[in-house]
């Protein structure tokens, strides 16, 4: 994770900060009066298309854009609480995990073309699988804590933050990233045209973590929501059951320590690969 830190000391990177946070933060604000799906936490998001296009394009940029983004759309939305601390690191991770897993060699993005677009099936793939990891890891780190804090059901919250985020990747992800990727290109914006490889960790066992940021955020989904419906009574689709108990909390925290072992574990040099052949 040296990437995120080291980042600040690039301008270009803390102004695609600002612009992430900018643009992620303004369409969150427009739909706040929206379709409400729990009144002051969350509503139907079309804005996170954002985070994992941002993600790929701008790196660790992306990653904090995304957190501060989202924070600024609470701030100005008018949803600012206690439940915005996790929702900052549950975005972070949203616009995190992307551009980590992009350049894990787990079978579907080889070395020969490791550019930050959906040019080809095997990228789709790769890019939707990558979406919906990164949103089950933001649902699961959210609806954790609000489920200790007994504000929001764990079982409902994990599955509706999940679906929100990954809708809108999942049908205009794909289009968004083809359309902007040239231009972010040929502008010297990509995130691996700013940064060095040096100041970017290296990783270890890249696949093995791969694999298990995949298992930490679907496993800690269905684990959680299994849970919480069996020994708590939690419904997927209401306000049911008892919320704040030590079964679900323990049974998820394994799943979001895995999360962050994963991200230590994954690298982002192998993005660099294609300039420097």
């Amino acid at each position: 994770m040296r990437e995120v830190i080291s980042m600040w000391k690039n301008t270009r990177m803390i102004i695609l900060v600002a612009l992430s946070a900018a643009i992620y933060a303004a369409f969150l604000i427009v739909f706040k009066g929206g379709i409400p799906i729990v009144p002051g936490i969350t509503e139907v998001r079309p804005a996170n298309v954002f985070p994992p296009v941002f993600s790929l394009l701008f790196g660790p940029a992306g990653a904090w854009g995304s957190a501060i983004g989202n924070l600024i759309g609470d701030l100005f939305g008018g949803t600012l609480g206690v439940g915005s601390i996790f929702g900052f690191v549950g975005n972070f991770f949203l616009g995190f995990i992307p551009y980590k897993m992009w350049g894990a060699t787990f079978g579907l993005v080889t070395k020969k073309d490791m550019s930050q677009t959906t040019n080809s099936v095997q990228k789709l793939i790769a890019f939707e699988i990558i979406a919906l990891t990164a949103a089950a890891a933001c649902g699961i780190i959210i609806a954790w804590y609000l489920d200790l804090a007994r504000m929001v059901p764990f079982a409902f919250l994990a599955i509706t933050i999940t679906v929100n985020n990954f809708a809108a990747a999942f049908v205009l992800g794909p289009i968004l990233l083809a359309l902007l990727y040239p231009r972010v290109k040929r502008w010297g914006l990509v995130w691996t045209d700013i940064m060095k490889p040096e100041d970017v960790a290296p990783g270890m066992v890249k696949n093995i973590g791969a694999i298990l940021m995949i298992v930490g955020s679907l496993g800690g989904l269905i684990v959680g929501i299994l849970v919480a419906s069996g020994l708590a009574g939690q419904q997927v689709y209401g306000f049911t059951g008892e919320q704040g108990q030590v079964a679900v909390w323990l049974s998820v925290l394994p799943f979001l320590v895995l999360i962050v072992i994963a991200s230590f574990m994954l690298s982002g040099r192998e993005q660099f690969v294609e300039e420097e052949e």
